[in-house]
């Protein structure tokens, strides 16, 4: 995404009070206890073990690292993983997604 998108896409969700997650696709990641994990606006798995999932998002990857886990539900752009949690471990890469 543009620098010059991206900055417009801000200024429009802040004079609209808009959240940043819904404008700029960012993951919306909740969770809850040490036992479940939802997250939003993801853009795919790249990794999926018993202690290890990794999961595409716009701008990077989320590695969630735990015992037992095991995605529960998946959508088009957001999945529940549970499983216990010890760690989650947000790599933001720059660029993004391909313009």
């Amino acid at each position: 995404m543009s620098r010059w998108l991206t900055r417009t896409k801000q200024w429009i969700g802040s004079t609209l009070q808009l959240p940043d997650d819904l404008l700029l696709d960012l993951p919306r990641v909740t969770w809850i206890g040490s036992f479940l994990l939802h997250i939003e606006n993801h853009k795919g798995l790249l990794k999926v073990e018993d202690h290890c999932i990794v999961v595409k998002v716009f701008d990077g990857f989320l590695k969630i690292n735990g015992d037992s886990l095991q995605i529960q539900s998946m959508l088009t752009d957001e999945m529940t993983i549970k499983g216990y949690v010890s760690e989650i471990i947000y790599n933001r890469q720059q660029g993004g997604e391909d313009e």
